[in-house]
């Protein structure tokens, strides 16, 4: 959801789970909701601005409370998807030992280096796509 914030005032801080947490009222289309942030000085809301959120909301003590986040930057990036891009930069230099091996074995002339590591990496690479469907 998009909505323009009409205000923010800090509530309190406690101990969570994860270190320090923040709790700050936010005012949006007439509504009230908390937004629990790491720092005092939240910078994800901020009164006269649009923001983009997701609102959750729950029943504590027979009162429906709304609370608030910011939509993260990193849809679709999750840290599977991370991992693997970062296990695959790898594989080119893999790719490259790989070769080496077979040079040195005798199996693949020194001149064919690139396009046989290319071949390997490219194998690789297709592997990992079919490990996803």
């Amino acid at each position: 959801m998009k909505a323009k914030i009409t205000g923010v005032r800090f509530v309190k801080e406690f101990e969570g789970k994860y270190g320090p947490a923040f709790v700050h009222g936010i005012s949006y289309n007439g509504k009230e909701a908390q937004y629990i942030s790491k720092t005092k000085d939240q910078t994800k809301f901020v009164e006269g601005n649009e923001a983009e959120f997701t609102e959750t909301i729950k029943t504590w003590n027979d009162e429906e409370q709304i609370t608030i986040r910011p939509v993260s930057g990193y849809a679709g990036n999750s840290n599977f998807g991370r991992a693997l891009k970062r296990e695959q930069s790898r594989y080119s230099t893999m790719g490259a030992s790989y070769v080496k091996d077979l040079i040195i074995a005798g199996k693949v002339d020194v001149k064919d280096w690139e396009r046989a590591t290319e071949k390997i990496v490219k194998f690789m690479l297709n592997l990992d796509k079919e490990i996803e469907k």
